[in-house]
């Protein structure tokens, strides 16, 4: 099966801003880009044209994003992340981050995650994809 099994290279626990995501009742998701966010910590990343640190791998709930919990970021290697936006994404596509912190694919002045290295079958909005992340990637053109 494509897709199958850890790929992991880097991961580092990144502290959580305390207001992560406006505060959002779930707390931290798995599997959703991350930005910097103030004095070193990490928030969701919700606009394409903002660099990515890398894609959280666990969920955090509220009440420990509050204290600014430290949660699992991917910032290198291979990492699952959800696809918000099928449409057009396949093997290889190049994507960028979404509104709620999954990827689309990459059109041009975004700033892209990775390159999608697993999918399995057809590819719908809300399914796990693999991307090889790629920090420093430039823009798209």
């Amino acid at each position: 099966m494509a897709g199958a099994g850890a790929n992991f290279v880097l991961d580092k626990g990144l502290p959580v801003l305390a207001t992560y995501n406006s505060s959002a009742a779930a707390g931290v998701l798995a599997f959703r880009c991350v930005a910097w966010g103030a004095g070193g910590t990490v928030d969701l990343n919700a606009t394409s044209t903002t660099r990515t640190v890398g894609i959280v791998q666990e969920n955090l709930d509220q009440t420990k994003v509050a204290k600014s919990g430290i949660v699992d970021v991917r910032v290198l290697g291979i990492s699952t992340v959800l696809c918000t936006t099928a449409a057009s994404v396949v093997l290889g596509s190049i994507v960028a981050p979404t509104t709620s912190g999954g990827v689309k694919l990459a059109v041009t002045g975004n700033i892209p995650v990775g390159v999608v290295v697993g999918i399995t079958g057809t590819l719908a909005d809300g399914n796990l994809i693999q991307v090889l992340l790629t920090p420093g990637l430039p823009a798209a053109l």
